[in-house]
């Protein structure tokens, strides 16, 4: 690695302008490998197998418009574009992300039924009433504040019967102020309780349809990321610094031993949105 790579001491550390520069790129992919079975460019708490899973329920067809929240290097989107033939618009406010997922989708071949927009998915939509038959978004919610505004933009593009796919991390147990810190070093954050999300669902015009306990895989995910960073430490703390390192190793091992317990869980929800009045 680099010097030019590097993060110096007194240096500012850009979570998200790390994960996505293409210095750090071959790093990633190597230690996401590890941690992923058949490693498509994802980058939640959700296993390959789990994600095709989920995306079945969507019951989307090739003639759909899908968008995707927050949607990061553009690896979920183009996989669901590539399984599903359906045209999908992802949106993140990263441009760097941006950027490398619209290389990905020339390089697949996809650019045709895949386009990125740069849009910070906590504000209002750029898209008008009805504009998509499906919502994804994977591991987001969390950082996206106001949520019944949220869930009530969701359902304003959606087409009436749309179906809304997401994950999101519940709190189902005691958790410490010094935990809590851990889990939350990127940016704003919300943790709620059980039946937070449902009835906000409800009262912004959607039916749910199922909710899906994933915590097994969270933990097992978190697992593997602290195995995959001692593995390549090493390179991880120099392309970090030192106390970033120690920061994202305490988050993961945080993480494992949240879900291990139970006290963090892991769901997927699946709804409906319905007709308006």
């Amino acid at each position: 690695m680099t010097e030019g790579n590097k993060v110096q001491a007194g240096q500012s550390y850009d979570f998200y302008a790390m994960r996505y520069s293409p210095e750090r790129q071959n790093l990633r992919d190597a230690i996401f490998r590890e941690v992923y079975d058949d490693y498509f460019g994802q980058s939640s708490w959700m296993s390959t197998a789990d994600y095709d899973r989920s995306i079945e329920w969507l019951d989307v067809a090739p003639h759909d418009h899908v968008l995707d929240i927050a949607c990061g290097g553009g690896g979920p989107a183009l996989r669901l574009a590539r399984l599903i033939g359906c045209s999908v618009v992802g949106i993140d406010s990263n441009a760097q992300a941006l950027a490398n997922a619209a290389a990905l989708a020339q390089k697949q071949g996809l650019s045709d039924r895949v386009r990125f927009e740069c849009h910070d998915a906590s504000q209002s939509l750029p898209f008008p009433d009805s504009a998509f038959d499906a919502v994804v978004c994977f591991d987001a919610l969390v950082h996206l504040p106001n949520r019944p505004r949220i869930f009530a933009e969701w359902a304003r593009v959606l087409v009436p019967g749309g179906r809304l796919l997401f994950t999101d991390q519940v709190m189902t147990g005691p958790i410490s102020n010094e935990e809590i810190a851990a889990r939350t070093i990127v940016g704003y954050f919300l943790l709620a309780g059980p039946g937070y999300d449902e009835r906000l669902l409800r009262e912004a015009g959607f039916d749910l349809l199922r909710c899906e306990d994933m915590t097994v895989r969270l933990h097992e995910i978190a697992h593997r990321h602290c195995t995959a960073r001692e593995t390549h430490a090493d390179m991880l703390r120099a392309a970090e610094g030192a106390e970033e390192f120690e920061k994202q190793n305490r988050y993961r091992a945080v993480t494992e031993l949240l879900a291990r317990e139970h006290r963090l869980s892991h769901f997927v929800f699946l709804a409906s949105a319905r007709p308006r009045t």
